[in-house]
């Protein structure tokens, strides 16, 4: 009898191993749904962790467990760490590749686990909808016996998947429908340059901002000649009020300099403006002043073409910082990169910066 147990064991070793040399290296499990709204906004919900708690399968699990996110707050480099009861684990996950408002790939470290796994988002757009598919790809190693796990798992987290999946999809139907796709938008840090500048006002017409800006930076250049100061970069205008109800724009209107002349010689007294009657409506003040820009995290968006379709980026802006929840720190400005005198309108390339706290 004993003989034939052992035998028996022996089989069904034999047995396990053969199933286990079968069976994949790698468990793939995959869940999808069909979102109606727009893929920029689904995807900004699973571009970083800022939102994850609102549709996360794992919250109530254990809504006392500890949460640290770090890096940036969306994109490559995002990332979460959690720890937990037995239910949630422990672990972390970063965002490591993406493609806008299409592909968001984050890599897992699961507590007391060796190795990582991928988790995929893709966003598919659809006639009436995105199909959002979240897929999930745990390597099990070259042990026969550790591919037995992999069923397990399928079975274990494809519910969890169905219900962020269906979370996700109430969250987003019940947001905004401003739609913000092909925005050039990316989190950088901005850092601090002297500058010349003049403040100004004109309507919001493009054509009276051009001709605001361009007795602004002749009576900056005309200043700059007499204080011995040299162009260090683009043009730019940092805005401080635009009304569009009542037609106004105030700005100040700069241009970087090599040096803060504070640190040198005083600088001649600039030359008050000369405004011809086609510009009358500029308001330009008559003294030229020297400041630093803002340093510190800013989100910096590239427009391309004409300057009178700004207005337009700035709402897809808008919509982008209500999306990832982001929050001004400071005065916006725009650097105009390409001159406008040699460059075709459909090429020209202003750059936006926006501080965020």
């Amino acid at each position: 009898m004993l003989r034939n147990i052992l035998l028996g064991l022996f089989l069904f070793v034999v047995l396990v191993l053969a199933i286990g040399f079968v069976l994949p290296d790698k468990a793939h499990v995959e869940r999808s749904i069909k979102i109606k709204a727009p893929a920029s906004q689904i995807y900004a919900l699973v571009d970083g962790f800022h939102s994850f708690a609102k549709w996360s399968p794992w919250q109530d699990k254990d809504p006392a467990m500890t949460v640290k996110t770090s890096g940036p707050a969306f994109g490559v480099g995002a990332r979460y760490e959690w720890s937990g009861n037995k239910q949630v684990g422990s672990g972390t996950q970063e965002i490591v590749a993406e493609t806008p408002y299409t592909q968001v790939k984050t890599r897992l470290t699961f507590g007391g686990f060796d190795g990582s796994s991928l988790a995929v988002f893709n966003l598919e757009p659809m006639q009436d909808g995105v199909r959002v598919t979240w897929s999930l790809d745990v390597p099990l190693g070259a042990n026969p016996i550790g591919h037995l796990f992999g069923p397990l798992m399928k079975k274990q987290i494809g519910p969890d998947y169905e219900l962020g999946l269906s979370r996700l999809k109430t969250v987003a139907e019940a947001g905004p429908k401003d739609d913000f796709a092909g925005l050039d938008a990316a989190l950088a840090e901005s850092k601090s340059f002297p500058y010349a500048y003049v403040s100004a006002s004109s309507s919001t017409d493009s054509d009276a901002i051009g001709k605001a800006l361009t007795v602004a930076y002749g009576q900056i250049g005309g200043f700059m000649k007499a204080a011995g100061l040299k162009q260090a970069g683009a043009p730019l205008a940092v805005t401080r009020r635009w009304d569009e109800a009542g037609k106004v724009y105030e700005f100040d209107a700069g241009i970087p300099v090599d040096r803060n002349p504070a640190d040198g010689a005083a600088p001649a007294a600039a030359a008050p403006a000369v405004v011809s009657p086609d510009l009358a409506k500029a308001k330009l003040k008559a003294d030229v002043k020297v400041a630093f820009t803002y340093a510190g995290p800013a989100l910096r968006v590239e427009h391309h073409g004409a300057y009178g379709k700004l207005p337009e980026t700035y709402a897809r802006i808008a919509a982008f910082k209500q999306a990832y929840g982001l929050q001004d720190n400071g005065l916006p400005w725009e650097s105009y990169v390409s001159d406008p005198g040699s460059t075709p309108e459909a090429q020209l390339v202003t750059e936006i910066w926006l501080p965020l706290k």
